[in-house]
C-alpha cells in the first residue's frame, strides 16, 4: 500500500497537520496517520498566551476559558498581572486553556470532511524505514509506504539536560464557592531541594477548577503526586465538599537536542523541538509548524514532485533556545532558590513584557531586561560557560 504521506502519531502534532492537509487545496494528496489509540477522550488540557501578535488559530472556537489575569506566589509573597493593553480590551493578552478532547473532536471532523486524508485507529507501529522511498510497517506485518513518513511519536526518555517536566492534576467541583474564577494561580511554589515544584489552578468558576501539582526535576525524581495534591486541595478548598470530575498526568522530556532529520522521514511535535524548554507549552508552536508544512508543501505541489519536497523545520529564535539552556542549567545548581528566581521575574517585570518572554515572541528589548532582572552571578557565569562549551563543540 502506498500514500504520498504517512503521519505516524494522531496526537496533536499529527491530527494538526492531518487537519491542514485535509483543505481542499491538498486533494491531489493521498495522506494517512496512524495512531494506535482505539478511541479519543480528554487525557490532557493546553493552555498558552493569546497576544495581540497571535489573536487567534484554527481551534480558537474550543477553548474552554480564557483569563486577563494570573498570580504567582511563595510563601508570604504575591505578585498579580494583569495584562494592559493601550488600545483596547480586544488587544490585550489572555491565557486561554483548551481541553484535548475539543482540540481531538474539532480535527477529527476537518479529517472527515475530506476524501484524501484517513485516520487509522488502532494501529500501533512497529519500525519506520528510511531511504528514497521510506515505509512503515505496522504491529499487525503490514508495509506502507509513502513519499514522506512524519514521525509524531513523543522522543524516548533521555535528553541532553536530564530534566522532565511532570505533573498531575483533578478537575474540581465542588459544593460551595472556593475558586476566584477571574484570576488564574499560575504558579504557587513549593521549595524543594529535589526540583522545581509548584501548583497550578485554572479557575473555571466559583465551584469548578483544575488544579495540578508540577515538577521540573530530573528523570529520577519520582513525586508523590496523590499525596501533594491531597493536602494542596484540603488547604484550598477548605470545608467544602468536592469531587474528582477528571484526572490527567504526563512527563515532558525537556530536551534541548536537535532532532535527528533521516531521509524522507521527519519528526513533528516534540521530536521536532516544538516544546520550550523552560516552560514546557508547546500547543501554539506545534500549532504553528503545521501550518507552515502545509504552506511549504502548497507552494511545491506545482512541481508534481513529492520525493524533491523538503519540509520547513520547527526553528525556534536561537537566542531564546541559548537562554533556556542557562536557565536551566542555574536551576539544577541549586533547586531551593528557583522559585525566588521567578518570582523576581514576575516582581519586576511588567505583565506583557513576561507574556511575550514566554510565550516566545520577545523583543531583544524585552529580552534584555528578562536578563538584567535574574541574579548577576549565577546566570553570567552559566551563561559564558554555555558559550564556551558551544564554541569547543563546534571547534571539534
Amino acid at each position: 500500500m502506498t500514500f504520498d504521506i504517512v503521519i505516524v502519531g494522531g496526537g496533536l502534532s499529527g491530527l494538526a497537520l492531518a487537519a491542514e492537509l485535509a483543505q481542499h487545496e491538498f486533494s491531489k494528496l493521498r495522506v494517512l496517520v496512524l495512531e494506535q489509540r482505539q478511541t479519543y477522550v480528554r487525557d490532557r488540557t493546553w493552555s498558552y498566551w493569546k497576544t495581540p501578535q497571535n489573536p487567534a488559530h484554527r481551534y480558537s472556537h474550543a477553548e474552554r476559558q480564557q483569563w486577563r489575569q494570573w498570580r504567582v506566589q511563595q510563601g508570604g509573597r504575591s505578585q498579580v498581572h494583569k495584562s494592559a493593553s493601550t488600545h483596547g480590551q480586544d488587544s490585550a493578552s489572555t491565557y486561554c486553556t483548551l481541553d484535548a478532547d475539543a482540540f481531538y473532536a474539532a480535527a477529527q471532523h476537518a479529517i472527515a470532511q475530506s476524501s484524501h486524508v484517513q485516520l487509522r485507529m488502532g494501529t500501533p507501529v512497529r519500525h519506520i524505514r528510511e531511504g528514497d522511498t521510506p515505509s512503515v510497517e505496522t504491529r499487525a506485518g503490514e508495509v506502507i509506504r509513502a513519499a514522506w513518513i512524519f514521525d509524531a511519536r513523543p522522543p524516548l526518555p533521555g535528553s541532553s539536560s536530564g530534566l522532565v517536566q511532570q505533573f498531575m492534576g483533578y478537575e474540581l467541583k465542588t459544593d460551595s464557592d472556593v475558586f476566584d474564577p477571574t484570576t488564574v494561580e499560575l504558579m504557587q511554589f513549593h521549595p524543594s531541594a529535589a526540583g522545581l515544584h509548584f501548583f497550578y489552578v485554572l479557575p473555571y468558576s466559583p465551584r469548578n477548577a483544575l488544579v495540578e501539582t508540577t515538577w521540573i526535576s530530573p528523570a529520577s525524581f519520582k513525586p508523590d503526586f496523590g499525596a501533594e495534591l491531597q493536602k494542596f486541595i484540603a488547604s484550598l478548598v477548605g470545608s467544602a465538599a468536592y469531587e474528582v470530575a477528571y484526572e490527567e498526568r504526563g512527563s515532558l522530556c525537556l530536551s534541548d537536542a536537535m532532532p535527528h532529520r533521516a531521509s524522507h522521514v521527519a519528526p513533528l511535535g516534540r521530536g521536532a523541538g516544538t516544546l520550550r524548554a523552560s516552560t514546557g507549552y508547546a500547543f501554539l508552536e506545534t500549532l504553528d509548524h503545521a501550518t507552515k508544512l502545509a504552506a511549504s508543501l502548497k507552494n511545491h505541489l506545482q512541481w508534481d514532485d513529492l520525493k524533491s519536497w523538503v519540509p520547513p523545520a520547527f526553528n525556534r529564535i536561537a537566542l531564546d533556545t541559548w537562554m533556556d539552556a542557562v536557565f536551566l542549567k542555574v536551576l539544577q545548581r541549586d533547586w531551593a532558590k528557583c522559585p525566588d528566581y521567578f518570582m523576581q521575574l514576575f516582581e519586576r517585570l511588567d505583565a506583557d513584557t513576561m507574556v511575550a518572554f514566554l510565550s516566545g515572541k520577545a523583543n531583544w528589548k524585552q529580552r534584555l531586561l528578562v536578563a538584567r532582572t535574574l541574579p548577576v552571578l549565577p546566570f553570567a557565569a552559566q551563561a559564558l560557560t554555555t558559550v564556551v562549551g558551544r564554541w569547543r563543540g563546534v571547534m571539534r
